[in-house]
């Protein structure tokens, strides 16, 4: 049987798991982003993209909202559905992908990543499984499962050269009430 997206790992030593926990609400999820996010705002998330996955309802736009709410993005912050971008004025620019509608490899390639991502840029993906094969080694992944009960398990784990600024969130989200 293939392994799934998700299953797949590159070797080891070339990750850094940087948190694995449940928060209790959407609240507390959002929380937990809001607090990547400050952390973020001190410079270290420019040039960095954050893959999000998890079925339907597992919190990946809750989680991206409070990274944007971290990042002083006021107003509404949801998901592109439609329009797939959507760009925020922040600390730094983030750019926000959804990739739910698209599911060939090659509609993803079209988006044009050149594009949406710089160095000076944060973007956030979800569906961002879809994207895997069009970003590089270095990215950090985010898995959201819903557990129930408005319980979610959220890893995050830094992969290639995102390992020092996964390094760095860790202590962060240690110190997240949740």
């Amino acid at each position: 049987m293939a392994e799934s997206p998700s299953e797949r790992r590159p070797p080891p030593g070339n990750e850094v798991l940087v948190l694995d926990r449940e928060t209790g609400s959407a609240a507390e999820t959002e929380a937990l982003g809001r607090a990547v996010g400050v952390e973020l705002g001190h410079g270290s998330g420019a040039g960095t993209i954050w893959l999000f996955s998890g079925d339907l309802g597992a919190g990946k736009t809750v989680f991206v909202r409070g990274i944007c709410r971290g990042l002083g993005v006021g107003g509404r912050v949801r998901s592109p559905g439609f329009t797939l971008v959507t760009r925020y004025a922040a600390r730094m620019p983030i750019v926000h992908v959804d990739l739910y509608r698209l599911e060939e490899p090659a509609e993803v390639e079209r988006l044009g990543w050149e594009e949406l991502y710089g160095p000076e840029t944060l973007l956030l993906v979800e569906w961002g499984e879809r994207a895997r094969a069009s970003v590089g080694p270095d990215y950090l992944a985010i898995e959201l499962r819903d557990l129930g009960g408005g319980r979610r398990r959220i890893r995050i784990t830094a992969h290639g050269r995102t390992a020092a600024l996964g390094r760095a969130l860790e202590p962060v989200l240690g110190g997240v009430a949740c």
